[in-house]
C-alpha cells in the first residue's frame, strides 16, 4: 500500500518575527533557508528553518504576526514538536538551554521538554537513529555532533484518537508500534527519527484555540506529484474533502482535516529550495511568491525589518565571550539587541547609535528613542550586568550619586571589549559609534569617553553626572558630545553637568550643552536638539571630512 514518507514539515505562530529568528537560528542552530511571505497574507513572513538545504523532515515554517495573541494548547492539534540529536547531545543542550534561560523539564527517557518565547512545546529526542538523518553543522557555538537532526516526530492531543488514529493507519500508511497508557505511537518506513507521531487520547481536556504558540498544521512527505495523486484520492476516499494540489513553489500541496480536527497537508519532496536562490545564500534575500513581485516595494514597506543572529564568521570571537549566540540572549557577553541600519537611509546609515538605559530599563527602553533621534542609523543596545533590588543598571552604586569606583572601572571595561566584539561580529563602521545614554546609561558612556577615548565619535548624554575624576585629562581631540540637562534635576544637578562640560571640554571635546527647565527626564525640545545636533556634528560633518576631493581635468 502506498504510504506517506514521515513528517515533511511543520508550520506554526509566532509574534515576534526576530525573536523568532533568534530562537530557532540562534539557540537551536536551525538554518533559515528560506524568507518569503504568507501566500494568503503577503504582509506577513513565512520563515523556514532547516538543515543545510532544508530536506523534507527537517522544515520547521512560521507565520509571525507582530502582536499576534497567544494561542491555547489543546485538543484538535498537533500539540508538542519533537527535534532529534544523538544521545550523547542530551547533555549539551541541557546546558544550552541553561545558558539561554530558557526552563526546561528531563531529560527522561531521552527526552528534553521546553517552550519557545511563544510558549510553543518543544521537545529534543535522544535517538541514535539520528545519525542518519542529515543535520546543519554550521551554527556557531553548536558543534555538528550536537546538532539537530531534523524532527524526531509530533504528538496530537485528541479528545478520543480512534478516528484521528484511523486515518493515520488506513489512509496515510502508518502502523502502530507502541502503546503507553492514553498515548499511542505510529510509524511510517524504518520508524526513525521524521517518521513518528503519537496520538494522545485526552478527553474532557479544552480545545486548543489558534495563535502564537500553536501550530498550524503537519505535512506529511510524499515522493512527487504522482505519489500526491495516489494519496489524494485515498483522502478522497475516506471522505474527508481534500483540497486541489496548491503550488507553493517549493513543494506541491494537498490540505485536509482529519476527523479531530488537526490540519494535515500532504507536500512533495521536490522541487525544494534552491530553485531560487543558491544553496550557498539560502534564507538571505525576500523571496516573494511570482504574484507579489510587481509589489515587492510596498510589501518590503510594511514587512518589520529581520537581521540574522551572530554569523558563523563570528564563530571564534564567541568562543573567547561568556554568552551564547543568538541576538536577543547574552550574546558576546551582554543581553543585548542589534538593528542594522535601514536600506537608503545615505548618510545616517554609516552610524551606529549605541543605546544605555537608565536605571530599570532594559534592551528594548530607548530603542525608540534611538529611532526618533537618527531615523535609518543602525541601533546596538546592551542591557546593564548590575541588579539593584531587581532593576538593571551598568555599575554598582554605594548611594544616590555616590558610584562605586571599582566596579565603575570594570564594569567600563567589560563595555569597551562588547563594544569591540559587536564592531567586528556585525561589521560595524569603527568611526561611526555613537553612545546615547540616560542617566546610568550616560554616566557609563561618560566612563567610556574618559577610559577609552577614541572608541566612541561621540555622546548624547542625556541627565548625565560625572563618573569619576580622571588622574590626567584624556585626549578627547575629534570627540562630539551633547549633553540634555534640566535645571531643576535633583538627582543629576546642574553643577554636576556644568562639571562634566567643562571636564570634557579640558579633554578637547568639543561639547554642546541644551538645558531643560525640567528635572531628570528627557524631554521633546531635548529631543530635537539631540536630533540636530546629531545630523550637523556627528552624521554630516564626518561626510564631508571624508568626501575625495575632486581632481581637475
Amino acid at each position: 500500500m502506498t504510504s506517506v514518507l514521515g513528517i515533511h514539515h511543520v508550520t506554526a505562530i509566532a509574534s515576534d518575527p526576530q525573536h523568532n529568528l533568534d530562537f530557532y537560528m540562534g539557540l537551536l542552530g536551525l538554518r533559515l533557508v528560506k524568507r518569503t511571505v504568507n501566500f494568503d497574507d503577503p504582509e506577513t513572513y513565512h520563515l523556514y528553518f532547516g538543515d543545510e538545504v532544508g530536506h523534507p523532515g527537517s522544515i520547521m515554517t512560521f507565520f509571525p504576526w507582530p502582536g499576534a495573541r497567544p494561542g491555547r494548547q489543546g485538543t484538535r492539534q498537533v500539540a508538542v514538536t519533537s527535534f532529534a540529536v544523538l544521545p550523547r547531545a542530551l547533555g549539551f543542550w541541557v546546558e544550552r538551554l541553561v545558558r539561554h534561560g530558557i526552563r526546561y523539564e528531563g531529560p527522561t527517557k531521552q527526552v528534553i521538554s521546553f517552550k519557545d518565547r511563544d510558549g510553543l512545546m518543544l521537545e529534543i529526542v535522544g535517538d541514535a537513529g539520528a545519525e542518519a538523518r542529515p543535520a546543519w553543522g554550521e551554527a556557531p557555538g553548536i558543534p555538528r555532533e550536537h546538532a539537530i537532526h531534523g524532527f524526531h516526530g509530533v504528538t496530537i492531543w485528541a479528545e478520543r484518537g480512534d478516528a484521528t488514529e484511523r486515518v493515520l493507519v488506513d489512509t496515510l500508511g502508518f502502523r502502530q508500534v507502541r502503546e503507553d497508557g492514553t498515548t499511542r505511537r505510529f510509524a511510517v518506513g524504518d520508524g526513525g527519527p521524521g517518521t513518528v507521531v503519537d496520538v494522545r487520547s485526552v478527553g474532557g481536556f479544552v480545545h486548543g484555540a489558534g495563535g502564537a504558540g500553536t501550530v498550524h498544521h503537519v505535512a506529511w512527505r510524499v515522493a512527487d506529484d504522482a505519489a500526491q495523486l495516489q494519496m489524494r484520492e485515498r483522502v478522497t476516499q475516506a471522505g474527508l474533502d481534500p483540497t486541489p494540489v496548491i503550488d507553493r513553489n517549493y513543494f506541491h500541496s494537498v490540505y485536509f482535516h482529519e476527523p479531530g480536527g488537526v490540519l494535515f497537508e500532504l507536500a512533495t519532496d521536490p522541487p525544494g529550495f534552491a530553485i531560487d536562490e543558491p544553496v550557498a545564500r539560502l534564507g538571505e534575500g525576500l523571496m516573494l511568491p511570482r504574484q507579489y513581485e510587481a509589489q515587492r516595494p510596498q510589501i518590503e514597506a510594511v514587512l518589520p525589518p529581520i537581521h540574522l543572529p551572530v554569523p558563523a564568521s563570528a564563530a571564534a570571537l564567541l568562543t573567547s565571550t561568556t554568552g551564547p549566540e543568538d541576538v536577543s540572549g547574552d550574546a558576546l557577553g551582554f543581553m543585548h539587541r542589534y538593528i542594522p541600519p535601514a536600506a537608503g537611509a545615505e548618510l545616517a546609515s554609516s552610524t551606529t547609535l549605541l543605546l544605555l538605559h537608565g536605571t530599570g530599563g532594559d534592551e528594548e527602553d530607548l530603542i525608540p528613542l534611538g529611532r526618533a533621534v537618527l531615523p535609518g542609523a543602525g541601533l546596538l543596545s546592551p542591557r546593564g550586568k548590575v541588579l539593584e533590588r531587581g532593576a538593571p543598571r551598568f555599575f554598582r552604586r554605594l548611594a544616590e550619586g555616590v558610584f562605586d569606583q571599582e566596579d565603575l572601572a570594570r564594569r567600563t571595561e567589560e563595555l569597551a571589549q562588547f563594544i569591540e566584539a559587536a564592531a567586528k561580529t556585525y561589521e560595524l563602521d569603527r568611526d561611526g559609534i555613537v553612545a546615547v545614554g540616560f542617566s546610568n546609561g550616560a554616566n557609563i558612556a561618560a566612563s567610556l569617553l574618559l577610559l577609552r577615548p577614541g572608541l566612541l565619535r561621540g555622546a548624547v548624554l542625556l541627565s548625565p553626572m560625572v563618573p569619576f575624576e580622571p588622574d590626567a585629562p584624556p585626549d578627547l581631540s575629534g570627540t562630539s558630545v551633547f549633553i540634555g540637562a534640566g535645571r531643576a534635576d535633583s538627582i543629576a544637578p546642574p553643577e554636576q553637568t556644568e562639571h562634566l562640560a567643562d571636564l570634557l571640554r579640558r579633554a578637547g571635546a568639543d561639547v554642546t550643552v541644551h538645558w531643560a527647565p525640567g528635572g531628570h527626564a528627557v524631554t521633546e525640545g531635548e529631543l530635537d536638539a539631540a536630533r540636530q545636533w546629531l545630523r550637523q556634528s556627528v552624521v554630516e560633518r564626518p561626510q564631508e571630512r571624508r568626501m575625495p576631493i575632486a581632481k581637475e581635468d
